[in-house]
């Protein structure tokens, strides 16, 4: 239970130090928008915390540390790592194709027709509908 309400702890400080530190200076202000740029990530992390602390604060039984299930994330966590950084030196046109085709096959998809739709025409049609159509940067 100590371990359950640590990583629930821990979650709640990191969306409050993403939230206060981190989005102020990711996020641009534009003045004539409808909708402000910071509005759907804040309401995200707002339902995220109120989740947390409801869990911390609900009595939960035995929670037991799973190697192979944390030696997975960190691998995951590599991964996306990985293609973030492809997405900065290459662009995302690149990096997204990859990461979509990792997470497409680390979640057990297996059908070709949807792992070619998943990994190369969404994120090249989002690239498209972006960059080209739109004249928005993206990463």
């Amino acid at each position: 239970m100590l371990l359950e309400r640590l990583q629930t702890a821990v979650l709640i400080l990191g969306m409050m130090f993403f939230y206060f530190i981190i989005m102020p200076g990711q996020v641009d202000h534009i003045e004539d928008a409808r909708i402000v740029p910071t509005t759907v990530p804040s309401i995200a992390i707002w339902i995220i915390v109120l989740a947390a602390v409801f869990q911390f604060f609900t009595s939960k039984t035995e929670v037991r540390l799973n190697s192979m299930l944390c030696v997975r994330a960190v691998i995951c966590g590599g991964f996306i790592i990985a293609c973030l950084a492809i997405m900065k030196r290459f662009g995302f046109e690149f990096g997204a194709p990859i990461l979509a085709l990792g997470v497409m096959l680390g979640i057990g998809e297996r059908r070709l027709h949807w792992i070619v739709l998943g990994s190369m025409v969404i994120p090249l049609g989002v690239w498209f509908l972006v960059e080209q159509v739109l004249n928005r940067v993206l990463p």
